[in-house]
């Protein structure tokens, strides 16, 4: 067995043995409306509108969304069709898909480093590993709705390596559109193959036809896209300036770089607040992390291995930092999941040679890194064993996110802990007009026979939004219960 076939099993086995404690937990979150209230993966006769639509198309009741990812619907079609709702075999195929994209880093690590005169494979090695045991990944294995950036980043990566080996724009770019279908942040893959070539002083003239046929697919991809959802972006989930517009990319920038080079206190929302002059310390941070990292890509542009890294942990970022059509949340631990191999291609290169003087003490400290983001993410799996164990976590990491308080109390209101729900529906109406939290609390009032409280919160729903159907019917259900004397 060669030294490359026992380093892909080490890597595999140990992702596995890793993530294997997700397999137990249940559907969260975003779970409930994609996947467990979704008719369109039920049925194979919904094929052609999971195509011709966009991501919340399924519900007449929603808008248009700004996503369109098919084959995340349709992996979950096939998903269904095979195992049912269980979750066991849900959560299984994100482990078993983030093991092979560690695999995969491995291949393209071991590919850039050999082409720089270092077939090694301990930095290669190294680099899978710190990808696949990576603690800001736990999102990604964990959440079931989160599959589409384990299977974007699996096509990116296999299309890169196809690249890296055979230096074939026609063997990478089928690839290249099954990573796009899955989610647009795919178009980060010709950038990173440009700059790979730019890096080996390759002549760029003779690359045209690589370059056409990534051109091409992305063309037929947004031909596809505009059709389903007819334009780039519909709606806004905050108005800011220009300028605010461009400032607020930093303090992004500076959480983005923090969580990935040390993952602690991570949540599934985060408190953001909006920065509205330049002389904020968090624009100040980013911008000097930019600055930095420009610096870094320029000194390392003769390097491919670097460069590859680099870029992968900015180009995939880049849309992310757009906050006006974000969530109120602006970022989330899953967008760093391919730059996160990027990251691990970055230190897997200062990894010193084997046999090397300073060997035994960097492949000691290259151990330790693992052993701690390992334990990190087995810790955070059981976090996000039910939509109790998440929120009750989130609530404590965003005490000022109205989202994490409403979903706190949604979870706490079906495992019948009253007097949280009730405390955070307050909490959460509070911080953000919320119809459904006054609803919610109007439910629960009734189901106490506290009919005035109800009537007052089905009023206050009403009044956030007056056509809140649901509301209304109830307080004429409570006039009808007063008029009858019960």
């Amino acid at each position: 067995m060669t030294k490359k076939a026992i380093a892909i099993a080490v890597v595999a086995a140990t992702v596995i043995a890793v993530w294997a404690v997700t397999l137990g937990n249940g559907f969260v979150y975003d779970d409930h409306k994609y996947i467990l209230g979704n008719p369109w993966i039920r049925d194979t006769a919904f094929i052609v509108d999971i195509f011709s639509s966009s991501t919340s198309a399924f519900n007449p009741l929603e808008a248009v969304s700004n996503t369109y990812r098919p084959l995340l619907f349709t992996l979950y079609l096939g998903e269904y069709l095979a195992f049912g709702f269980d979750p066991f075999y849900f959560h299984l195929v994100n482990v078993l898909i983030h093991a092979a994209n560690s695999v995969l880093v491995f291949f393209v690590a071991y590919s850039l480093f050999e082409k720089e005169g270092r077939p090694d494979v301990l930095p290669a090695l190294f680099a899978a590993l710190a990808f696949g045991l990576h603690t800001v990944n736990s999102e990604v294995v964990n959440w079931v709705s989160a599959s589409t950036e384990l299977f974007f980043t699996l096509f990116v990566l296999a299309g890169l390596n196809l690249y890296l080996r055979r230096g074939s724009g026609w063997l990478s770019a089928p690839f290249f559109l099954c990573a796009l279908l899955f989610k647009e942040t795919a178009a980060a893959l010709p950038v990173i193959v440009f700059l790979y070539d730019y890096s080996r002083g390759a002549p760029l003239r003779g690359r045209w036809k690589a370059y056409l046929l990534f051109a091409a697919t992305g063309a037929a991809y947004a031909a596809l896209r505009l059709n389903a959802i007819g334009g780039v972006m519909h709606h806004k989930q905050i108005s800011l300036s220009f300028l605010e517009t461009v400032i607020n990319m930093f303090p992004l920038v500076a959480a983005y770089f923090y969580r990935l080079v040390f993952p602690a206190s991570l949540s599934v929302i985060y408190d953001f607040h909006v920065a509205r002059e330049v002389s904020d310390p968090r624009v100040i941070a980013g911008a000097v992390i930019v600055l930095a990292f420009c610096a870094a890509l320029f000194f390392a542009r003769k390097r491919p291995s670097l460069v590859v890294g680099l870029s992968m942990m900015a180009v995939p970022l880049l849309p992310v930092l757009y906050v006006p059509a974000l969530s109120s949340s602006a970022m989330a631990d899953r967008y760093l999941y391919l730059p996160s191999a990027g990251l691990a291609i970055v230190l897997a290169y200062f990894l010193p040679r084997s046999g090397s003087k300073a060997s035994k003490a960097s492949i000691a400290l290259a151990a330790a890194l693992l052993v701690a983001w390992g334990a990190g993410s087995v810790a955070r799996s059981k976090v996000w064993k039910s939509d109790y164990t998440l929120w009750a976590d989130a609530v404590k990491k965003a005490p000022y996110s109205p989202n994490a308080h409403y979903n706190y109390a949604w979870a706490s209101q079906n495992a019948g802990n009253t007097r949280d729900a009730v405390e955070h529906y307050r909490r959460a109406a509070s911080l953000a007009p919320s119809a459904d939290a006054h609803y919610n609390l109007g439910l629960i009032y009734m189901g106490l026979s506290m009919i005035d409280e109800a009537a007052s919160e089905f009023s206050r729903a009403l009044r956030v939004d007056p056509s809140y159907d649901q509301a209304r019917v109830k307080l004429i259900e409570i006039q009808r219960l007063k008029d009858s004397g019960a």
